[in-house]
């Protein structure tokens, strides 16, 4: 009975071992460029998301304090004014605090830029107690918190609804108050869209 010849069996060569390793490195570097791209479109995603979230925050509070403004007046001196005034740097007017319920009142609020020692600037805001047309606007006893960190550019705006006319200085010896707040924002991204807030007729 005949025997079938077996085929001798052989290794890999040393230049088949290089070649399959270097196939192998190819695929390995790629996979792990593939991740490093996700990952950084991830975190992309991530910044854009949170300072979407920042945008909606600061605009909706913003919002909702200047639908509850109430058209109030203070002694200034020997006259009476206006709650209300502004300049390129922030505005001061009366709302509630918090906005429903009958837990809290009536509030004075001022936005300021606050500057640190390291030039960062925080938008914040403060809030004190509405004592009556003869109160003392004493900021050292004021509720103080941060509305925004780090703000690059923060420039405020007031419509005259009779004229149209946007202008950088509310006084508050006008007896009113601005048809509209448009409120100007960069930070270390870039500008914000900008945020308008109409102001809701005095109640």
């Amino acid at each position: 009975m005949k025997r079938i010849p077996m085929l001798a069996s052989r290794g890999f060569t040393l230049l088949e071992l290089l070649i399959a390793l270097a196939v192998t490195a190819a695929v390995v570097a790629l996979m792990f460029a593939g991740f490093g791209t996700i990952g950084r479109s991830e975190e992309r995603n991530q910044r854009v998301m949170e300072r979407s979230e920042r945008m909606l925050v600061v605009s909706q509070w913003l919002g909702r304090k200047f639908d509850g403004l109430r058209l109030l007046s203070r002694r200034d001196g020997n006259v009476f004014v206006s709650f209300f005034s502004g300049n390129a740097a922030g505005a001061i007017w009366v709302a509630p605090l918090p906005e429903r319920g009958d837990a809290g009142g009536l509030h004075v609020f001022r936005t300021t830029p606050l500057r640190h020692d390291n030039g960062r600037v925080d938008l914040t805001v403060e809030a004190i107690p509405y004592d009556g047309a003869m109160m003392a606007l004493d900021w050292s006893s004021a509720l103080r918190e941060t509305l925004l960190q780090d703000v690059r550019t923060l420039q405020w705006f007031y419509q005259d609804g009779r004229t149209g006319e946007w202008t950088q200085q509310w006084d508050s010896s006008q007896g009113g108050y601005p048809a509209r707040i448009r409120l100007e924002i960069a930070d270390e991204r870039g500008a914000w869209p900008p945020l308008v807030f109409p102001l809701a007729r005095s109640r």
